[in-house]
Parts: structure tokens; C-alpha cells; sequence
């Protein structure tokens, strides 16, 4: 595109961009592409001015933090420009924005939205919040208004009912007419938007997901404590539902919800479940995963009540007989159509993987009902071969009944009838090639296992493949007709692929994006040949695995890759090493378990080389820690930390520090091996913060019985693990009697 050409599209009112990254990544796209003409041809002798020009149309106030990062790597001065802006924003934002209306100054804050948008993106931006959206949308001639609403700033908590009600009447003139999303995921701020989704007619989908607890039923518990969290702010919602006109609003303005997200919210009760009730008439798929407060009781009046509902995702809950008797139980109050009589017949997407309340006989009924179920994942559930072989749906694209004790014997139909499966996980089934408890005496050219691969390759077209034990391909033209078309793989225990197949998978599966090898015996040139032939692959996952791997494997460069997990299989890795693997992949998440040799200097090349990671896991690697973590707290975009066994030197403030340095951070695990002074201060409440996650991982010294006599020769194990989790309402710390 050309250059004039390119300026006036940016200057266009009508300009319509889902957000200011989808802007400024076109931008910085032209002009990496113009830079590559003119160094071959000279085109744009002015080419420096015309990027600065251009890149100055950004609102870089914003910009996600995680993208503003990112751009430090091949854009330095642009990079840090708007990293500063947005970690300033962060401080004050209201103040900020307040400042900007008294001079008249409010355009480089405002988000891009025309009467043509459809779509609004703030994923992110954590230094947007409510109060930032509602004054960055308001129209540039409500003067009146814009001196009332900093009077009342001025004067009132911002969160008053007062302010809202003020600025609802501005908003409602602004153009929302034609939005269909708002996506404000990784957000923390946004806790009062009723007004906003009021002012958006179309609005069809609400997530509101947040992480899920990482303490599983399967975790010994030794002790558990919770604290309310300061003095509750009034929330807007709680307002609304103790208004008489709160059921009528939601009627009225609602009534196109058919998506509902409430992924991790374990402050949902069996009385909000009622009240979302009240979308009986539009609600289609809701997602509660490990929503852990509602009881099976609670879930079965929603389904009872919501008939139209036909995707759940209901993960970890307590979902479970009762539940299963309502959606395989005629519904009076549904007669319209005969031929679906039951919920259960309608279901088109069903995630029950990790319940574990569903006996045999309730299983059973279930499969016998879902005639044309498309996604069904049943991990870790007590699925059996009796229950499987009641299932005769044949539009199946998605299953995954790994970790269960199904056999070949109930999978084998299963997938000969659905010829359109395009996910199959069976990971951990270990009973695929056994029949009702006693080994059948199958090898690898037995009738029963050759019948079995053979329905996986003549039916099958997969995309999406998880294998683990009886997954033992003799040759590569096994895999080829099935397989040509996967994108994503994972190879665990219980399966060992020969060298040939895994040099070959390139190959094979040619459109690859994600490959995770477990327990597998891999080589340099097989990783060399997958990294310099997989163009596509975006995430690469090598855990304990064997073989003789060195450094040759990463001299390559990979320009998809995004995410690297190198664990337990590179002890010889040192700083030259990690340098190299930063000029050859611009990294996201990275993971490294067992590099000894590496130390406090490693930070700092992590941390200059991948401004832009959001995950960073480190077990076992050296010194990394010894004096201190300061260039790891210089990643600004970092969500998710682990620092375990890497060097006795992170001061007593780390966790405080960690919050306060990481406005995106949300995860932090932490061993009190590493502590400089034996321990760790607890964190204040990081109210208006992202964190969610403390884990604080004990160790004691146990000597080895093989070194009985030799001084020094016990090793730390862990004991326990002290973890703190932050909800809505308040604060748990539990402490469960392993690591986590």
C-alpha cells in the first residue's frame, strides 16, 4: 500500500479496528515490509520520518501491555515509549483521564468505535478501567456533562451510584448500536459494566471467566482458612438484584444472551444459578467450570429450566445423577418437537471430564441419550465399556476419554461410525487392550489391534491427537492417510514412536502447530528436522525425554515458534546456549527444568531478549536466583512465574514486589528453598490487581539410602505447600501435604 494512501486510511473517521494492537501491528507490518524494499531498492529514501509519522497515530495509552512489550524487541524506542505510558496509566489512571478533560486533551485516549463496529477488544489492558472506558467513549460535545462528571469525581467515590447513573445517560448516546462482542478478558478493572451491556442491544456473549483453583479433590489438605477481603465495595450487580426492576431489565435488554462464561468462579452460588434462570428463553450454552460452590441440586434446576441450553461445559463441578435424570427425562413443559423429547437428545457439546459423581448406571443412560453430541470429552470420569457401547451418535468431531478405563473392544465402533472425528485423546487409557480385567493376548500384528488402527487411519481425517498407552504404530505409512491433517499432538507414556516416524513427522503432518513429546527417545536430528521443516509449529513441549540431545538441535531459526518447554532433557544449557535460542525464536512461554549450569546472569538475557514473555517457568536451574530477581520483575507482561530450587537470594518482599512490579501477573510459585532469609512477607490485599495465585513449596532434607556414609548426602524433598488464593470476596490460604 502506499504511503499517502496508508495515512489517509488511519485519518478516516470511519476507520474500523477491533482494537489500537490490530492497528499498530499493521502499521509495524508496512513498515518492516518497506524497510526490506528499500534496502533492495531504495524506494523510500524518507522512509524513517514516514515510520515515525505513522506510529504516532497510535494510541499507545491502549495498547495491551503484553503487545506494547513485545515491540521493545525490534522497535526499542516505539517499545519503551509505550511500555512507560501504559505502567504511568497504571498509577492513575482516573486522574489521568480527568486531566485530560480539563485540557481539552482526551482524543489519545479514546477507543476506536464507529457506528460500523462490531467488535470491541481491550483484552490485555489492565490500565483501562470502567471509569476509563466510560469517559474515553463519551462524545467530544457534552461539555456540561464532562464538568459534571469531574465535579462528581471530585467530590464522590467514583464507584457511587451517583457517577454511574450520570455517565449512563451520556454513554447511551454514544454509537454501540451494532456491537456484538466486548472482550475484556485479562482485565482486571471491569467490575461494574451492566450500563455499558445496556447500551449494547446485540451483545450475545458474556465471559467472565477467571483461573480456576489449583487445589484438586486428589490433594491431601492439611489445613484451610479464609478471610474476607477489607470493606466490600457496593457493586453494581448486587444493587440490580435487590431492585424489584431487575428482572424486567434483564428481560428486556438481555434477552439476547444465549453465551454465558462463568469459567472459575467459585463465589457462584445455587441462587445466582436461579437467577440466570431468568435467560431461559435465549441461553444456549453456558460454561461453569470448577465452579465448586454449586451442587448437583442446583445444577439440575438450571438445566431443567433453561430447555434451550445445548452446549455445557461443566468440568470439576458437582454435576452428577441428579443432573443426568434431568437431561434423560421428558420435559413437560417442552412438547414443540417429538423427536427431541429429552435435553440430553439435543446436547451438541458436552464437557464433563473430572466428574466424578456419576455411577455406572447414570453413565449409561446418558451415552444411550446424546444422538448428536459433536464435542464430548469424558476425561476422568468413570466411563467404562458397558456405558461406551451405549453411545450410537454419529456426528461425534471431538472426544476425549483419556484417564478412563475404556478398551478397544467399546472405541473401536465408536470411531467407525464417526467419520467426521476430527480430535481423538485417549491418553492413559490403560485398559485399551485389555478386555473386562484380564489381559488380551494382542501384539502389535494381533486381529483386535490391527482392526483398531485401521478404523483410526480409514475413518479418520484428525486435526487434534492426544496418544498414550497402545498407540504403537509399526510403520510411517500407518500414520499418513489419517494423520495428514494435524495440527496438534501429543505423544505420552505408554507409546513409543520409533526414530523414523518422529524424523518423518514433518511429513506426515505438515500443517503441525503444537507438538508435546513425553517419555520419548528423541535425537539432534530429529528436533533439528522438525524445527527447520515444521514451518508452522508454534509450540514445542520435550519433557523427560531420553536421548542424546545438545545444543545443535535449537541453531536454527524458528520464527512460528511461541512456546518452549525444555524439561528435564538440557542439563548441559548454559548462558551461550540460551543466547543462541533467543536469536533464533521470539518466545511468549518458556519452561526450563534441569539446567544446572546456568546462573544470575541468565535473567538478564531472558529478560532483554523476551521482553514480551507472559509465562516463565524456571526448576532446578542453577544459580538463576542468587542475587535476587530483578531483571525477571523487568518483564513487564508476565503472567504466570515459577521459580523453584534456582539459587538461595529472593528477598523477603518478593510476593509484594511481584504485584506490584507485574500489573499482568496472576500466578507466582515460589519455594522457600530459595528464600534469602528463610521465608517470605505476606502480600498486602492486592486489591485491583491481577494476581490470583500464591504457591510457597516446603522441603526437608532426607539422606539417601545408597550414601549412607557419605557426609552431605541427604537432598531436600518436598513436604508441603502453602497456597493462597485470592476470590472475589476473599482470601483462602490452604496448606496441602505435597507440592502443587
Amino acid at each position: 500500500m502506499p504511503y499517502d494512501l496508508l495515512c489517509l486510511t488511519i485519518r478516516c473517521p470511519h476507520l474500523t479496528v477491533d482494537s489500537e494492537r490490530q492497528l499498530c501491528k499493521a502499521i509495524l507490518c508496512w513498515i518492516s515490509e518497506t524497510e526490506s524494499l528499500q534496502h533492495h531498492k531504495n524506494l523510500l529514501p524518507n522512509s524513517i520520518d514516514s515510520q515515525l509519522c505513522l506510529l504516532s497515530k497510535v494510541r499507545i495509552s491502549l495498547l495491551p501491555l503484553e503487545f506494547a512489550a513485545g515491540t521493545k524487541r525490534n522497535w526499542a524506542e516505539f517499545g519503551n515509549k509505550a511500555e512507560r505510558t501504559i505502567l504511568n496509566l497504571l498509577k492513575d489512571n482516573l486522574q489521568t483521564i480527568l486531566d485530560a478533560i480539563a485540557d481539552g486533551d482526551l482524543e489519545s485516549y479514546r477507543i476506536r468505535i464507529t457506528e460500523y463496529s462490531k467488535k470491541i477488544v481491550l483484552s490485555g489492558c489492565p490500565q483501562i478501567t470502567t471509569e476509563f472506558l466510560y469517559i474515553s467513549v463519551l462524545p467530544t460535545n457534552l461539555d456540561v456533562t464532562f464538568k459534571r462528571i469531574e465535579s462528581s469525581c471530585a467530590q464522590l467515590d467514583y464507584r457511587d451510584i451517583i457517577l454511574y447513573n450520570e455517565l449512563e445517560k451520556a454513554v447511551k448516546t454514544s454509537s454501540f448500536g451494532n456491537v456484538h462482542t466486548v472482550d475484556i478478558s485479562k482485565c482486571p478493572n471491569f467490575e461494574d459494566l451492566l450500563y455499558l451491556l445496556l447500551t449494547c442491544p446485540w451483545i450475545n456473549e458474556i465471559d467472565m471467566t477467571i483461573d480456576t483453583s489449583i487445589i484438586a479433590p486428589m490433594h491431601s489438605v492439611i489445613s484451610s482458612r479464609f478471610e474476607e477481603q477489607g470493606v466490600m465495595k457496593p457493586k453494581l450487580t448486587r444493587f440490580y438484584v435487590q431492585n424489584p426492576s431487575y428482572y424486567s431489565t434483564t428481560n428486556s435488554d438481555f434477552s439476547n444472551i444465549s453465551k454465558l462464561i462463568l469459567e472459575g468462579r467459585n463465589d457462584i452460588t445455587d441462587v445466582d444459578l436461579l437467577k440466570i434462570s431468568v435467560l431461559k428463553n435465549s441461553l444456549c450454552y453456558i460454561n461453569i467450570k470448577k465452579c465448586t460452590l454449586l451442587t448437583d441440586d442446583g445444577i439440575s434446576k438450571l438445566l431443567f429450566t433453561c430447555t434451550k441450553i445445548h452446549s455445557v461445559v461443566l468440568s470439576y463441578t458437582s454435576f452428577g445423577n441428579q443432573s443426568i435424570q434431568t437431561l434423560c427425562t421428558p420435559n413437560s413443559t417442552d412438547i414443540k418437537d417429538e423427536s427431541s423429547h429429552v435435553t440430553a437428545f439435543r446436547m451438541q457439546e458436552m464437557h464433563l471430564d473430572g466428574c466424578k459423581g456419576i455411577d455406572y448406571a447414570a453413565m449409561s443412560q446418558l451415552m444411550s441419550n446424546m444422538d448428536i453430541v459433536n464435542y464430548l470429552c469424558l476425561r476422568e470420569t468413570t466411563l467404562a465399556d458397558g456405558s461406551l457401547c451405549n453411545f450410537v451418535g454419529s456426528s461425534l468431531e471431538y472426544l476425549d476419554i483419556s484417564e478412563t478405563v475404556v478398551s478397544i473392544l467399546s472405541l473401536a465402533p465408536v470411531i467407525r461410525r464417526n467419520s467426521n472425528l476430527k480430535c481423538l485423546k485417549a491418553a492413559g487409557c490403560r485398559n485399551l487392550l485389555f478386555e473386562h480385567g484380564e489381559v488380551d493376548l494382542m501384539t502389535l500384528t494381533g486381529n483386535t489391534y490391527g482392526d483398531f488402527l485401521q478404523e483410526i487411519t480409514n475413518t479418520c481425517c484428525l486435526e487434534d491427537v492426544e496418544m498414550g498407552w497402545a498407540f504403537c504404530p509399526i510403520e510411517v505409512t500407518t500414520l499418513i492417510p489419517s494423520f495428514s491433517k494435524v495440527r496438534k499432538m501429543t505423544i505420552g507414556l505408554g507409546t513409543t514412536l520409533a526414530e523414523n516416524i518422529l524424523y518423518a513427522l514433518p511429513n506426515i503432518c505438515p500443517f503441525l502447530e503444537s507438538l508435546i513429546l513425553r517419555f520419548q527417545m528423541i535425537s539432534d536430528r530429529v528436533i533439528r528436522n522438525l524445527l527447520e521443516s515444521s514451518t508452522n509449529l508454534q509450540v514445542l513441549c520435550l519433557q523427560s525425554c531420553l536421548g542424546s540431545l545438545t545444543s545443535f538441535s535449537f541453531e536454527v531459526k524458528t520464527p512460528a515458534l511461541r512456546i518452549l518447554r525444555l524439561e528435564w532433557i538440557t542439563p548441559w544449557m548454559t548462558n551461550n546456549d540460551l543466547a543462541v535460542l533467543i536469536q533464533n525464536c521470539n518466545l511468549v512461554e518458556l519452561s526450563l527444568s534441569g539446567c544446572k549450569l546456568l546462573d544470575s546472569s541468565s535473567q538478564e538475557l531472558i529478560s532483554s531478549g523476551w521482553p514480551n514473555l507472559t509465562c516463565l517457568h524456571l526448576e532446578e536451574c542453577g544459580q538463576i536466583t542468587l542475587d535476587g530477581v530483578s531483571s525477571i520483575l523487568n518483564c513487564k507482561a508476565l503472567e504466570d512465574v515459577l521459580l523453584r530450587h534456582t539459587g538461595k537470594g529472593i528477598g523477603r518482599t518478593i510476593i509484594t514486589d511481584a504485584i506490584r512490579e507485574l500489573p499482568l501477573l496472576r500466578k507466582l510459585a515460589l519455594d522457600l528453598c530459595d528464600a534469602a532469609e528463610e521465608g517470605y512477607d505476606s502480600p498486602n490485599n492486592p486489591e485491583g490487581k491481577m494476581i490470583r495465585t500464591v504457591r510457597m513449596s516446603r522441603c526437608k532434607s532426607v539422606r539417601s539410602c545408597f550414601e549412607l556414609h557419605r557426609e552431605g548426602s541427604s537432598k531436600p524433598v518436598h513436604k508441603e505447600t502453602i497456597v493462597l488464593e485470592w476470590g472475589s470476596r476473599h482470601l483462602s490460604t490452604t496448606i496441602v501435604k505435597e507440592r502443587v
